[in-house]
């Protein structure tokens, strides 16, 4: 900490001799100004408004205490160190009434110097303090008062009972002017960490950008709402239009989000004529908002643009529900995906639906799971959440990618869930299924056979057969009918044709196919070998 000091004193030598002696001994004091009598020292005091005064008692023109009487009643509120030759009583008793602190005989001895200014300085140090705390705490006091009152206007905008007297008188308590043209809301979003520091970053960007940008309203009123969102309420005095005004929302939406480096949006109501319809305004923001999910994350989006949407119950031909239902039945998650990517993928194009039929076509999507498997209702809702069905869930996604992707998810879980109650875990069903397979290899064996035979889901069948077998179900199938078409060529006379049917083939033609891809010739071929080996 540095402390500015004034040498007052007629005699020159003296004077520079103390500067050296200051700066030397004392460092953090640092001597700006040297003045010869009291009427200079007054008049450059009042100039340099120094931390210190060390000046001289005797002097012409003005005496020293009768140039602190000057400087105390034009209100200076630096401190004095008296100097002088004569250790007398009068002039301490008039020192000390004056309020000065310490007093120094000449000549200056250095150990004294080195104290003197060190409590003095000290003192100064204290008083600095002190003062910064109380200006902080009267800060603190005036931004807590503000915070409130606006807790009060935010609690009152988001609530739906409060009346127009109430919110008028809150916007009065925050010295926001009840009588100006138009008034409007806007609602800024931003991705985030839910942190306290966060948020103050948050709102100091908007607050700079907005001291940048909003330089036409009468008055402005930035409220957090949470860690996320902020609220922008304006009041105008000057016939704005609505376009330009979104267009320099835009500007500040963009400036904010490069600030932050984060994604911003921003929801915009329409200019309301009275202070009390600030609320209706709040509400159409926050509704305009909702709409990010369709709109995208970095935009502006204006309650005017999405007020007047209908929906559009066209848009889903049914044959992409019923392509839907058909990969469900097959537990089919890719075929599932590509079924939901191209529904979204309308839906994008079009940018026609409201947010209301986007909700709803979401559940129906997630319903369409659900009637696959009315009897595992209960366990559908522990396996992925008791609020699945509700319009909630659905709205807090804040784009049309993350709601397409929970969708996905959703059915995909359905599916892993279906899969894992079809298949009992009382008996090894590959085993089991292998050793039916081996006996009945001759007969017709279709996938669907298996699943009726063990109660089990044919698509899980066939997933869960190649994974404990390496294989799948129809090469073992294929495999143990060659081998016994192989031995029967080997040790019987029979004919082609017979041995086709004893495997379980009805078509000639498809099993010598089958047999060559297998061994590497056809069934005839391999019998003329046999029988030459022989």
């Amino acid at each position: 900490m540095s402390y500015y000091v004034l040498i007052v004193d007629d005699e020159p030598g003296i004077a520079e001799g103390l500067k050296l002696l200051i700066e030397r001994f004392v460092p953090e004091c640092h001597v700006i100004g040297i003045a010869n009598d009291g009427k200079q020292g007054y008049e450059r005091a009042i100039s340099l408004q120094p931390d210190l005064i060390l000046t001289d008692i005797k002097m012409p023109e003005l005496e020293g205490i009768e140039m602190i009487e000057l400087l105390k009643e034009s209100g200076f509120l630096g401190r004095f160190i008296l100097l002088s030759g004569y250790a007398e009583f009068e002039y301490a008793k008039n020192a000390i009434r004056l309020g000065v602190e310490e007093y120094l005989t000449k000549p200056v001895e250095e150990e004294e110097l080195i104290e003197v200014f060190g409590r003095a300085c000290k003192s100064i140090k204290e008083e600095r303090e002190k003062l910064k705390m109380v200006q902080q705490l009267e800060g603190d006091l005036e931004h807590y008062s503000r915070h409130m009152k606006g807790y009060v206007l935010k609690d009152l905008l988001i609530g739906g009972d409060a009346g127009k007297k109430e919110i008028k008188e809150q916007l009065e308590n925050l010295n926001f002017p009840l009588s100006s043209k138009r008034y409007c809301c806007v609602l800024f979003e931003k991705i985030c960490e839910k942190t306290e520091e966060e948020q103050n970053v948050y709102q100091k960007a908007i607050e700079d950008v907005s001291e940048k940008y909003l330089d036409f309203c009468d008055a402005k009123l930035i409220l957090p709402l949470s860690a996320s969102e902020i609220i922008v309420i304006m009041a105008f005095g000057g016939d704005n239009n609505y376009r330009n005004f979104l267009n320099t929302m835009g500007k500040m939406r963009l400036e904010v989000s490069e600030k932050l480096k984060t994604c911003v949006s921003a929801g915009a109501g329409v200019f309301h004529y009275r202070c009390d319809q600030i609320r209706e305004s709040f509400e159409e923001a926050r509704c305009a908002l909702n709409y990010k999910v369709l709109k995208g994350l970095d935009c502006v989006i204006s309650y005017e643009e999405i007020r007047d949407l209908s929906g559009n119950p066209d848009l889903i031909d049914e044959n992409d529900v019923k392509q839907l239902e058909k990969c469900i039945d097959a537990m089919d998650d890719r075929g599932c995906r590509q079924v939901i990517e191209e529904i979204f993928y309308k839906i994008e194009r079009e940018k026609k639906m409201s947010l209301e039929d986007l909700q709803l076509l979401s559940l129906n999507l997630i319903l369409t799971g659900i009637r696959k498997m009315p009897f595992m209702q209960f366990q559908l809702n522990e396996y992925l959440g008791r609020n699945i069905l509700s319009l909630e869930s659905i709205s807090k996604f804040k784009t049309i990618e993350q709601l397409k992707n929970w969708i996905i998810n959703t059915l995909k879980s359905m599916n892993e869930l279906m899969l894992k109650e079809s298949m009992p875990d009382r008996r090894d069903i590959v085993e089991e299924a292998k050793e039916y397979i081996k006996k009945n290899f001759n007969k017709e064996i279709s996938l669907n056979d298996i699943s009726v035979r063990f109660f089990i889901n044919p698509y899980y069948f066939s997933q869960l057969f190649k994974k404990r077998t390496g294989d799948t179900y129809q090469n073992y199938l294929t495999g143990i009918r060659i081998t016994r078409a192989r031995k029967l060529l080997e040790e019987t006379d029979l004919r082609i044709y017979e041995v086709c049917a004893m495997v379980g083939y009805t078509d000639t033609s498809h099993f010598n196919k089958v047999f060559k891809r297998i061994v590497g010739v056809k069934p005839s071929e391999y019998k003329r070998r046999i029988n030459h080996d022989l």
